[in-house]
This record gives structure tokens, C-alpha cells and sequence, in this order.
């Protein structure tokens, strides 16, 4: 078992937790109490469950990628691309749109995690040299 994988998978799934049950509170049920245009609303609603579906989709493949080699490769690939990119809007948007790094500290929450799936791709990678097996 991959623990670095393992740990980015329950970690995955511990931050979509934190998404539903403290950022609905916070952002989503505002916006769906808000005067905005019904169809502004509904996309609003639909893009902020799509990323519950991808912490909760990341969270799984992770777990999975922990105990099957062959999964490695493409899930870290895809969640440090999506994790990283997500880190990086938040840095932009906090940065440009409010003036502080830390008035959206989500991309903290998510660079971790990339940064351990990225730690997970290394150590597959020295198991496999130190067990001659290609991933």
C-alpha cells in the first residue's frame, strides 16, 4: 500500500467534507437565497457540486491508485492537475479580485494534497526500481 496516496485519498475525501458541510453554509447557500438571475443560480449551484464530485471522485481513485500500482500514473497525473490548478485560481483570485493571499485559503487545502499525491508518485516509483517492476 501506497501511504502517501492512501493519506491524499482520505484527505481528498476530508476537504469535500469540509466543501459541503462548512463552504455550503458559507457560499452556496447564499447564493441560492440571493436575487440572481435563476439561470446564474443554477450554474452557480451545478459548478459548486461538480467540485464536490471531483474531491469525492479524486478522493476514491486515490485510494484505489494506493493499492494498485497500475492506476498510479494516470490518477496523480490528473489529480495533481486538477488540484494544482485549483490552488492556483484561488492564489489568483485572492490575490486579484480581494488583495490578500489568505481571504480564500482553499489553495492551502489543495496544494497539500497535491504535494502528497506527488510524494506518492515518487515512492511508486522507488518501489518499482527497487523491484524492477514498470508501471
Amino acid at each position: 500500500m501506497n501511504k502517501w496516496l492512501f493519506a491524499s485519498g482520505i484527505l481528498s475525501l476530508l476537504l469535500m467534507l469540509v466543501h459541503v458541510f462548512l463552504g455550503g453554509p458559507e457560499i452556496h447557500n447564499p447564493v441560492l437565497g440571493s436575487t440572481l438571475n435563476p439561470r446564474v443560480i443554477a450554474v452557480l449551484s451545478v459548478v459548486w457540486h461538480g467540485i464536490t464530485m471531483v474531491m469525492l471522485v479524486n478522493g476514491v481513485l486515490l485510494l484505489a491508485a494506493a493499492y494498485r500500482t497500475q492506476l498510479v500514473i494516470g490518477v496523480v497525473w490528473v489529480v495533481i492537475g486538477q488540484y494544482g490548478g485549483f490552488a492556483l485560481l484561488f492564489i489568483f483570485y485572492g490575490l486579484s479580485h480581494l488583495g490578500n493571499l489568505m481571504a480564500m485559503p482553499q489553495w492551502v487545502a489543495f496544494t497539500i494534497i497535491a504535494g502528497c499525491v506527488a510524494m506518492g508518485m515518487r515512492r511508486t516509483g522507488k518501489q518499482n526500481a527497487i523491484t524492477g517492476v514498470a508501471v
